[in-house]
């Protein structure tokens, strides 16, 4: 594994840019930040899209992120073009974390996500998400979808975590409340579909990836609340 970063192995590791999209955001909200601020990976920047104008927001993120750079936007299109926007007006790093307001990340899973990521060749990463208020719920670990583009999730409704799903595996897509994808990617397949401005932006954007000959996978070793 990557392990843990010495100072001078920090800047040989790929670049991660963390977009968060607030939206209305709740308590949880902080609870992202605090985890993003936490991981143990030496080249993390971390950028917050406020998706409903709340100018306060910057005062809140810079409060638990001090070196967070925060987007305000008025033009509230839904979360893919948010993400979207951010990634039209920034230099971006190798690898985009793409991430929910409403998400707890363990101190590792970047670290975890990018390692996978360059041993898999994949082009996608998602991790393993676990209920936020019952840590022993497995929530989702990738997803597949029916013959009708329906999703069809691995796991049933409030199963334990038993490390039964704690093997690497493609999977068709992976939730966007926090998946990693590789920046020329992301750009590649054009990002999300502004269309869908509620629900399925995720299947759509893996979708468009398999298509482009990108692997999608989980790494269950990663862990967030969700």
């Amino acid at each position: 594994g990557l392990g843990a970063f010495t100072k001078d192995q920090v800047s040989q590791v790929p670049g991660v840019t963390a977009i968060v999209v607030a939206h209305r955001s709740g308590p949880s909200l902080d609870d992202t930040l605090a985890s993003l601020r936490m991981q143990d990976y030496g080249r993390l920047r971390i950028v917050v899209a406020g998706a409903d104008g709340d100018r306060s927001l910057e005062e809140r993120v810079r409060a638990i992120v001090p070196d967070a750079e925060v987007s305000i936007s008025n033009d509230d299109g839904g979360f893919g073009s948010s993400v979207n926007a951010v990634v039209d007006e920034t230099a971006l790093s190798a690898f985009l974390l793409i991430c929910h307001d409403d998400v707890a990340l363990a101190p590792d899973v970047v670290r975890i996500l990018v390692e996978e990521a360059t041993r898999s060749n994949a082009g996608v990463v998602g991790p393993k998400f676990i209920n936020w208020h019952n840590p022993g719920i497995i929530q989702d670990v990738g997803l597949s979808i029916d013959k009708t583009g329906a999703p069809v999730p691995f796991v049933e409704v409030n199963e334990l975590d038993q490390e039964q799903h704690d093997a690497v595996r493609d999977v068709f897509y992976t939730p966007a409340a926090c998946m990693l994808i590789r920046s020329d990617l992301f750009r590649i397949v054009g990002g999300f579909d502004e269309v869908i401005s509620f629900r399925g932006e995720d299947l759509d954007l893996c979708w468009r990836c398999h298509v482009a000959g990108a692997r999608v996978v989980v790494a269950p070793d990663a862990v967030v609340r969700h």
